[in-house]
């Protein structure tokens, strides 16, 4: 039986200090996120971050949870169902579909656990970030393998697929994406922004910034822009150690000074809307740049941001064939 495994970053369990804590706990303990000796890092860790970090946390958690729960894991179940039927469908067999959070709950190994009891003879890994980063699908990978190598029944077939912003139909329904939320007119921007990482992340071998440059002008090829109307930026900067740039909110008011008065933000790193693009970019990002155009005497000013794709019908095939083709 064919068992599929999708991986995310995750989530806290509710938007409270207290749940946040042991959540940001698990994210920042995480070597590939910070690469300092733990010596060293630990007690900043624990002295200065979860003192007090939580509790800010959690005002933006609360901007965006519902009653059901994280929009995060609501959609990111959505998708498990959307590729469980797509793949049942592509291979005429069965087809058992687990979320696994990096960080939080569920968590990888429960999800293996899950497909080993649901019969899982071979296991297709997928972490939803369409480019590959070491603090992304890399630490996805490494927590897969170890989890893999005590749960897994022996003999078990394993498929890691570590990126798939080149797959097949995955612009095309990005683009699609774009068109259906933002009504471009003369004159406007496109920003295409990713999570940023620490700059000494590609003197590493780390691919990523190579491939966020080429989703964005491939989405602008397929989008018929020009190179002057789309810009690419990163955000979601950590720390003080030098993180990959430009950064969005300082481009955002570049843009208003210079009389831009229509800009869209789309975010193609994130496969399902949290934090970094609910409340950083669709409140922060779009406040920062409509005051910065208000400034500049443009009261008018239209900052769309375009959601994460989710279960999207076009990604969900693209990511269901991409599957298919790696077994």
């Amino acid at each position: 039986m064919l068992g599929i495994l999708l991986m995310n970053t995750g989530t806290p369990d509710e938007p409270t200090p207290d749940a946040i804590r042991p959540y940001l706990k698990e994210f920042l303990s995480d070597r590939n996120v910070v690469d300092m000796p733990p010596a060293l890092w630990q007690p900043i860790l624990n002295l200065f971050i979860l003192p007090k970090r939580p509790e800010k946390t959690a005002e933006r958690y609360k901007h965006f949870w519902t009653e059901a729960g994280s929009p995060f894991v609501i959609n990111s179940h959505a998708q498990c169902a959307a590729i469980e039927e797509r793949v049942a469908r592509l291979t005429n067999g069965p087809v058992a579909v687990r979320l696994g959070m990096r960080y939080g709950n569920p968590s990888i190994a429960d999800a293996l656990r899950g497909l080993v009891e649901a019969g899982a003879t071979t296991v297709v890994a997928l972490p939803l970030y369409p480019q590959n980063t070491k603090a992304c699908a890399g630490t996805c990978r490494e927590e897969f393998e170890r989890q893999a190598a005590r749960l897994l029944p022996e003999g078990a077939r394993t498929v890691f697929i570590d990126e798939y912003w080149d797959a097949p139909g995955y612009i095309a329904a990005l683009a699609a994406s774009v068109r259906r939320s933002w009504a471009r007119c003369p004159g406007s921007k496109l920003i295409v922004s990713f999570h940023s990482v620490p700059v000494s992340f590609a003197k590493h071998g780390d691919t990523y910034v190579r491939t966020t440059r080429e989703t964005a002008r491939l989405l602008a090829e397929e989008l018929g822009l020009s190179s002057d109307d789309v810009l690419v930026t990163y955000q979601s900067r950590f720390d003080s150690r030098k993180w990959q740039g430009p950064f969005l909110v300082p481009e955002l008011q570049r843009l208003a000074a210079k009389g831009v008065s229509d800009v869209a933000v789309v975010c193609p790193v994130f496969s399902v809307d949290c934090i970094e693009t609910s409340y950083e970019v669709g409140v922060e990002a779009a406040e920062a740049y409509r005051v910065a155009a208000h400034a500049a005497g443009c009261d008018a000013a239209r900052f769309t941001y375009i959601p994460a794709l989710g279960a999207d019908a076009a990604c969900m095939d693209v990511l269901a064939e991409l599957i298919v083709s790696r077994l």
